[in-house]
């Protein structure tokens, strides 16, 4: 089962680097710090928690939990992430998170995925995936576990 996780998520991350290594834009678009001038773009967040799955674990202040949010257009079937976050100075698990986003990045046919990796000294020690539901244009609360990783 783990290995089966590790090589979902390996071919997720491996389908990301190509989509952002096959992305151009122009020289004018890729230095602007602010959005073009007909657009408004309007953030979303998604609010949830992490839980760890197996046994107890008391998060030291090295520990970091990565949050990356993931979409997958349904058209070409690229992968490509939307946001990420980093929490360092864990307290105890449950965790709660909020990750906030560009709607704008979005399509209602994109299927979104939220991958969750609890970093010990810089090694995966525990990962967890969810494939998100929305409501409307918002995503429900996301709940996931983590399982430890050998």
């Amino acid at each position: 089962m783990k290995r089966v996780l590790l090589s979902i998520v390996a071919c997720l991350i491996l389908l990301l680097l190509c989509t952002c290594a096959s992305t151009t834009s122009t020289e004018s678009s890729r230095f602007s710090l602010s959005p073009s001038s007909g657009s408004k773009s309007e953030i979303g967040l998604l609010v949830g928690n992490v839980s760890y799955g197996m046994g107890f674990f008391f998060p030291s202040s090295t520990d970091i939990l990565d949050i990356a949010l993931l979409k997958t257009d349904s058209v070409t079937g690229l992968i490509s992430e939307v946001s990420h976050q980093r929490i360092r100075n864990l307290l105890n698990f449950p965790i709660q998170f909020t990750v906030r986003y560009d709607k704008a990045d979005l399509e209602d046919s994109d299927t979104c995925t939220l991958i969750v990796t609890l970093l010990v000294n810089d090694s995966v020690k525990a990962q967890g995936l969810a494939l998100l539901q929305r409501e409307g244009t918002e995503f429900a609360d996301a709940s996931l576990t983590l399982m430890s990783v050998v």
